[in-house]
């Protein structure tokens, strides 16, 4: 039946590749073995300036492009301006095999380098690889696209940093805040771009990174605390976390630090609520890191204590502290003599107003860790908020001491 459904299918789209190559012959032969590999021809042209011509006209998925060329432009500068251009990945074909030809050829990211003479099953080989490596390529493209529309949304600031505590990103809210574009912030150390001021005492202050860093817990700041931009300006956030980042070997990478605006609707009677902010936010903060290979830890089931405490310290990064609470003490109970997970349920309490429960906390962290002078000087500024001048004054006292 002519008007059968069958015959409304389409045929698959055969990928499209442009020849570029001075010498006929061998254009033909090349011709002939991607014509019986099942590739569409989309031009064959013996030029730098008509391959690129033509790139821009046909928009190929693909170039075999040969390194000498007729005219003033050789191949490696047309595969330059090619991808450049286009983002068309580029083979190159040729008989130099020479290593001064390779390196230059090689700066230029080439997805493939082929010796003339070669095989069918060379070729077909080499051009299989270089467009599954373009489909994977474009699929990261367009995450970080989305990544940048997510970013850009996100009412909360972002910043995010690497191991040697520089400046890898900044979304438009934290830009906002700190006065810092994103392209000004790069590269630049974190204390320079992000200063707060205490709410207390009015002095200037900066998350202190090492323990973050090196040791993997979580970092946070006074509530209501004043984010200090460039121009001056003061800006209230209600809260503040630094969560490490990890790459695939789960080595610490960086950090992402989070800058929650003031908002009245989650503050009440002078405590912090728990939150029920999704984890999406997070999950697409943590692409951010793709340079790195890093991630926002959240492992997966089942956990160990080590996992027990990643996600502990994810979830207070949400704000959903007595979520938090519960993976710290799974830790715990696993695990009894690591004070890391201590300290993260102290910091979870402190942040639900249960201030002497997060006190028996800190000093649990304290008996295993006795000079841990993060610790001691978390514990001093609760302390002091609970009017324990004293008290306070001897963590202090400790802190100071043992940081020398």
């Amino acid at each position: 039946m002519k008007n059968s459904i069958y015959s409304k299918v389409k045929a698959v789209k055969k990928e499209s590749i442009l020849v570029v190559e001075d010498d006929f012959i061998v254009a033909k032969v090349i011709e002939k073995n991607l014509i019986d590999l099942g590739y569409t021809i989309v031009g064959m042209v013996a030029t730098g300036d008509e391959a690129i011509a033509k790139a821009g006209s046909e928009s190929p998925d693909l170039v075999l492009m040969d390194i000498q060329l007729l005219g003033d432009m050789d191949g490696i500068t047309a595969s330059e301006k090619i991808h450049a251009a286009f983002n068309i990945p580029v083979i190159f074909l040729t008989a130099l095999s020479d290593k001064q030809t390779f390196d230059r050829a090689l700066l230029t990211a080439p997805y493939g380098y082929i010796i003339k003479p070669f095989s069918q099953n060379t070729l077909s080989a080499t051009i299989r690889v270089a467009l599954n490596k373009k489909q994977a390529d474009q699929k990261i493209t367009d995450r970080h696209g989305w990544l940048d529309s997510t970013m850009s949304s996100l009412p909360q600031g972002i910043v995010t940093i690497n191991a040697a505590g520089k400046i890898v990103l900044v979304n438009p809210a934290a830009e906002e805040m700190t006065g810092w574009t994103n392209s000004e912030a790069f590269d630049q150390p974190l204390d320079t771009v992000l200063s707060f001021i205490d709410p207390i005492s009015g002095q200037t202050f900066h998350y202190y990174l090492t323990p973050i860093i090196r040791e993997g817990i979580i970092g946070t700041i006074p509530a209501d605390s004043f984010v200090l931009s460039k121009n001056q300006t003061l800006i209230l956030i209600e809260d503040s976390f630094a969560s490490p980042i990890r790459d695939n070997k789960g080595e610490i990478s960086g950090a992402v630090i989070a800058l929650y605006p003031k908002s009245a609707a989650s503050v009440t009677g002078g405590q912090v609520q728990d939150t029920n902010l999704p984890d999406s936010p997070v999950r697409e903060i943590s692409i951010a890191f793709q340079n790195q290979k890093g991630r926002v830890v959240e492992p997966s089931l089942p956990f160990d204590a080590a996992g027990w405490y990643d996600r502990g310290n994810y979830l207070i990064f949400l704000r959903r502290y007595k979520d938090a609470i519960n993976a710290y003490e799974n830790a715990i109970s696993m695990k009894p003599l690591n004070y890391q997970p201590w300290y993260g349920k102290g910091i979870a309490l402190v942040k639900l107003g249960n201030f002497q429960e997060a006190l028996r906390a800190f000093d649990e962290a304290l008996s295993i860790q006795p000079k841990n002078s993060r610790i001691l000087h978390t514990k001093g500024t609760l302390l002091t908020k609970m009017g324990k001048t004293s008290e306070a004054e001897r963590c202090f006292e400790l802190e100071r001491h043992y940081m020398v």
